[in-house]
Parts: structure tokens; sequence; C-alpha cells
């Protein structure tokens, strides 16, 4: 290390140790992705996708019910890594495109950040690390950037939207504008409830750079939305599409307990948020307490450019807030918060890292980077990367695929759709999305539900751990009885008497 400067070797000492424990960190949770049910679900639309089925079935339409609440983009986006063929590599495969989708523009963000500074990469480092460790061991973020969910894609567009204005440096122009707000619309395009981010950014605009610039932004989010809108209607019918992304999606009902849940949830998130909260707070309130003269509102948000990060995720608290009581909602929805106070802490560390001028603040941005890294790191994932490797084909994709080969037709797997559709290019319906149906008040017909059924099946088989959810499937089932394959071991097997 004799080209880094004797200031800087500690730095590169601990940045070459914590890099491969973050990397490790990775990989374990993309090992994780082949045993959540969840991921083959959400995959297998884009595989169906891939196959010509469509996402979006009409409420009086008869076919296989694979459908999902989310605009088609991140889908779309999905469809990289569609054409393999074998369930753990596709699933892995998705799992690294999440992975990809989180960090590659939270990397964008930081470096762009500082892009005029002097030994930018020291800077941006110990704030990627921050933000990248935090990420990992926060459950909610975890799950969006190691798990397959439509929350990848969406948050990757949103920090685009809110990291164009993230250089200080630069003033705040007509086409950072209209980047954010395309990007933004990207963002909306992969998940709706994040449209609110488009608020937040709208209000950091407004603030720090007037109204002519948030006219332009508008105009980026008018125009943005009508093209995506065009063609997603090019392809799939206006009320098909409106009925499963806002009539299902709006029709879901509240789960037994909501409030305790969200007395519960409140206080899990003040936790995991807490690393973050105190360099969004700390770091500007010194370099406001320090600024001779005082600055004015507009220049204290210009030179504070996380706070376009800050701002759209409070804007996007009370759709997480509804979320979390409606039943379907998972850890995934505090993590879009969570993930946005992050990308802000980093930002204000690094910010802080780069003033040359205020040893102070300087100081404050190393110790919250510091902590922030120490209470998330997880050396021990690492220790356990030789047994998850060892143990990745073992999973229930893969043996209900291998069943499928050996008996072509004969089982329906409600909870395995990867099995027919890689084997066949067939698609069937997926318990899950029935449900969904149920649960919105618009339930199969008897002759709906048969016309996504295999043709000449004899056998129903749900993998371990999961049990029928809709009445549909269930009053199928009364007319079988339960046995036990062999070939199935652990299964919940179903034959027709």
């Amino acid at each position: 290390m004799t080209f880094i400067l004797p200031a800087r070797r500690w730095q590169a000492a601990a940045f070459a140790l914590l890099l491969p424990l973050l990397a490790a960190e990775a990989a374990a949770g993309i090992l994780n992705a082949p045993f959540f049910i969840w991921n083959e679900f959400r995959l297998a639309r884009s595989v169906a996708l891939w196959h010509g089925f469509s996402l979006y079935l009409d409420k009086d339409a008869a076919g296989p019910v694979i459908g999902t609440l989310h605009p088609p983009v991140s889908h779309c986006i999905y469809l990289l890594v569609a054409g393999f063929h074998n369930p753990t590599y596709l699933l892995l495969a998705a799992s690294l495109l999440s992975l990809l989708l989180t960090f590659v523009p939270l990397a964008w963000v930081l470096l762009r950040a500082v892009e005029s500074t002097g030994d930018r990469l020291f800077v941006a480092l110990p704030a990627f690390l921050f933000c990248g460790f935090l990420i990992l061991q926060t459950p909610g973020t975890l799950h969006i950037a190691t798990m397959i969910h439509v929350d990848a894609a969406a948050i990757a567009f949103a920090t685009i939207a809110c990291g164009t204005f993230c250089n200080p440096r630069k003033p705040i122009s007509a086409r950072q504008a209209w980047l954010a707000g395309l990007a933004g619309v990207l963002a909306v395009g992969s998940k709706q409830t994040l449209a609110p981010i488009l608020l937040g950014i709208a209000l950091f605009i407004a603030v720090s750079a007037g109204a002519r610039l948030l006219a332009h932004f508008g105009a980026a989010v008018l125009v943005g939305a009508a093209v995506l809108f065009a063609a997603i209607l090019a392809f799939v019918p206006a009320h098909a599409f409106l009925f499963n992304t806002i009539t299902l999606a709006a029709h879901r009902p509240l789960k037994d307990g909501y409030v305790e849940l969200l007395v519960k949830s409140y206080r899990t998130f003040k936790q995991d948020a807490l690393p973050a909260l105190f360099p969004i707070l700390l770091l500007p309130g010194c370099q406001w307490i320090a600024a001779a003269p005082r600055l004015a509102l507009r220049d204290f948000f210009r030179a504070n450019r996380s706070f376009v990060f800050a701002l759209a995720a409070a804007a996007l608290i009370p759709v997480t807030v509804k979320a979390i009581v409606t039943v379907g909602a998972d850890v995934n929805h505090q993590g879009l918060v969570l993930y946005l106070l992050f990308v802000a802490a980093g930002l204000a560390i690094e910010q802080g890292l780069a003033d040359p001028h205020r040893p102070f603040v300087r100081g404050c941005a190393w110790i919250c980077a510091a902590l922030g890294i120490l209470v998330s790191l997880a050396p021990g994932a690492l220790l356990t990367l030789p047994s998850r490797l060892r143990q990745v084909r073992f999973n229930a994709s893969e043996t209900a695929l291998h069943y499928e080969l050996r008996h072509p037709g004969f089982a329906y797997f409600p909870y395995s759709p990867l099995a027919s559709l890689l084997s066949a290019g067939r698609a069937f319906h997926m318990d899950f999305s029935v449900y969904d149906r149920e649960m919105g008040g618009y339930p199969l017909t008897a002759h709906q539900f048969e016309a996504g059924l295999p043709s000449a099946f004899k056998m129903v088989a749900i993998p371990p751990g999961e049990q029928p959810r809709s009445i549909a499937l269930q009053n199928m089932l009364q007319r079988y009885e339960r046995i036990a394959d062999l070939e199935l071991p652990e299964w919940t097997v179903y034959k027709l008497r």
C-alpha cells in the first residue's frame, strides 16, 4: 500500500476487511432465496410473461390466475434472468439481480455526490459500508436487497430520482428535474404505492430551486406517466390492468389486532432507524450552527441534498402505516422507508467527511459511520457460507420440477408454479393469486377455477410449511384424500379419491 498516503492506510486496511464481510453477508442472503416460497411466486410471473401469459386476467376472464397487484415494470426487469431452465439457478440469478438493483444505484448516488472531491473513494466508501451493512442487517431492507420482489426495482428508480440532486456543488437544473420525474414515474410503475415519493421530491425542488424547476419536474412526471400508461395499454386491456392494480389492491382487509401490530411495528421501526436518524439530524444540525452568517432555508436545503431522500421517506410513512395493518403486508414496507433513510444518512456522513473546514463535523461523521457499521456487522455470515452452498439445491422448487419431469401432468403444484413453467411452458393457478381475488371480494367462479387447472391431474402437492389459502382450493381438496408420496417427502400430498 505504498501508493496510499500514510494518513489513509488505516482506512484502506479497514476497507479491505469490511468489504469482504459485506460481500459475505450479501452472498448469504442470496443463498437463502431458493428456500423462500414467495420468491418462486414472484419470479414465476416474469417467467410466465416470458412464455406469453398475461399477468392481468380480467374479472370475468377464464385462465390461469398468476396475477400481480402491481404495475409491470419490475416484472419486465426480471425478464433479464427468465431464460434459466433450472429453478435454483433462476432464483439465485433473480436474487442477485435484486441485490444489484439495490446497491448499484446506491453506489452511483454516493459517488455522484462527491465527484469533484479529491480521494472521493475514501469519502464514499465509509458511507457505502454504513448503508450496506444496515441494509443487509435490517429485516425490511434485507428483504428488498436479496429476495425477489417489485420493491427492488421500485427502490432502484426511486434512488435514481432522488439521487439526481445529490451533488451540492452542482446547481439544480431543468435536466435534473426531468430525470428525477421520469425515474420517479418508473418507480411508481414498479410499485404504485411509491407515488408519495413524487410529493417528497416536489417539496425538495420547491424549497431549494423554486417554482420554475418544480414545473419542469411536474411536466416530466405527466409526460412519463402518459408514455408508460400508453405502453402498458398497448399490451394489456385497460379494464384488466386497473382491476388488478387498483380494484384488487385497494380492497384488501385489515389484519386482526392491527392496533397492537402498529404499536409493535413502530417500536421495531424506531430501533432500525436510529443508526440513520443520528447522522441525518446531527450532521446538518452542526453545519447549521457553525454557518456564519446563518444560512437561509433555501440555501440550507441546497447545501444538504440528503434532505431529498429524507423527505421522500417521510412522504412514504402514511402509505407504509396503511400497508402494515393490511392483510398480505410484510416487513418490506418498512424497508422502503428505512432504505431511503439509510441513503440520506450515508449522504450526510459523506458530506461531513468531505468538509475540509470543520474538523468537528468531520469527526462526528466518522463516529456516525463507525457506529452504524459496528451495530450492523454480522461476521458469522462468513462461517455459514459453506453449508449454505452445500444445501442450496435441496429446495422445494427443485423437488417439484424433478417430480414434474418424471410424471408430466400428473400433479398440480399450486405453490410451485415454476415446475410446469420450466418443464413445459405451461401456467396454472397460483393459490396466493386466487386468494388475492377472494380477499378483494372477487372470487373465481367454478368455471374460472377449473379453467386454470391442469387438464388431467390426479394429485395436488403442497410444499412443507404451506397450506391451502384460497377457499376454491380448499373446496376442491374435499374430493381428495391425503396420502404419503416417497418422491415428495415432507410434502402435503392429496390424491383424487
